[in-house]
């Protein structure tokens, strides 16, 4: 496959498509493209490319719908006769098996704070399939020798006054700032938005008193809501790079939609009904200890 293929689906991701890959996996027969031809059905059905063209093809994109309907990949045959099981409506006699794959764009996961949680967290994430920005006021945490490649640097007005990025739906977002002053800015500045996830760090006492204080000053309850606090799995954590760990893995349950992300988003539940979840019952992340804030 030629390189233009994949600068096409590098510059559908960069725009934020989601796509599905079909690859001709393997041909019997007389078939109208040979063993690797590629072709990209995006979200919008457009296509580029082409494994066959024809009512070969027109099967193929529709497979390919039901791909991203679903979210799942899968491997499908199909036979160039005219009737029988997997026909195409041609005569041509082959067999042909076709490969979809679906392609998503990276998740845009904002980390406020750029202290030990926030670099762990960003050394993790970038791993993860997660478009990194660290934001944070102090130009030494947003030192780049502290971070990954590709993980984009954002600079803050002092106390996160001012010049915060702009929070698509969708996004990410963990609160892991120095003190609960910024913690405050930055959830008053991540809710509201459309927000797949937004974690704040810190005790549920601490957690609690950010929450009261944004609703104090304009904040909706409703999308008050939306705040993940404690932040992260309740695995224990101590360390800064436990703790990156157990915020990864919420957000990976948010993503895939796991029963241990609602189990999480509700930590006043009994052990009954975590049990009821198929989870674990295991101790709130610090014990009793109120959690750091970066």
């Amino acid at each position: 496959m030629t390189l233009a293929f994949y600068d096409e689906v590098a510059r559908l991701l960069r725009g934020g498509r989601v796509l599905v890959v079909a690859t001709l996996s393997s041909s019997h027969g007389s078939t109208p493209r040979r063993t690797g031809a590629k072709m990209i059905v995006c979200d919008s059905g457009e296509t580029f490319f082409s494994i066959g063209g024809g009512a070969f093809e027109a099967l193929v994109i529709e497979d390919a719908k039901e791909v991203m309907k679903t979210g799942r990949g899968f491997e499908k045959e199909y036979r160039f006769t005219e009737q029988g099981d997997e026909a195409t409506g041609m005569v041509c006699g082959g067999v042909a098996r076709v490969l979809f794959e679906l392609v998503t764009p990276p998740l845009p996961l904002f980390i406020f704070g750029g202290g030990h949680v926030g670099r762990e967290l960003a050394h993790l994430t970038a791993r993860l399939g997660f478009e990194v920005t660290v934001v944070d006021d102090r130009p030494a945490y947003l030192d780049e020798e502290r971070y990954p490649g590709g993980v984009r640097l954002l600079r803050a007005e002092r106390d996160f006054s001012a010049g915060l990025p702009e929070i698509p739906p969708g996004g990410y977002v963990a609160v892991v700032t120095r003190c609960h002053k910024t913690d405050l800015a930055a959830v008053r500045h991540a809710v509201g938005r459309g927000a797949a996830y937004v974690g704040l760090i810190g005790s549920r006492r601490k957690v609690r008193t950010v929450l009261e204080r944004a609703e104090q000053m304009g904040a909706s309850p409703q999308d008050l809501r939306e705040v993940r606090g404690p932040i992260g799995l309740p695995i224990g954590a101590e360390s800064p790079e436990e703790i990156a760990v157990s915020i990864a893995a919420e957000m990976i349950a948010v993503r895939h939609a796991s029963p241990a992300a609602e189990a999480a988003r509700a930590p006043r539940r009994s052990a009954h009904e975590v049990r009821a979840l198929g989870l674990p019952v295991v101790a709130e992340p610090f014990g009793r200890r109120a959690r750091p804030s970066s």
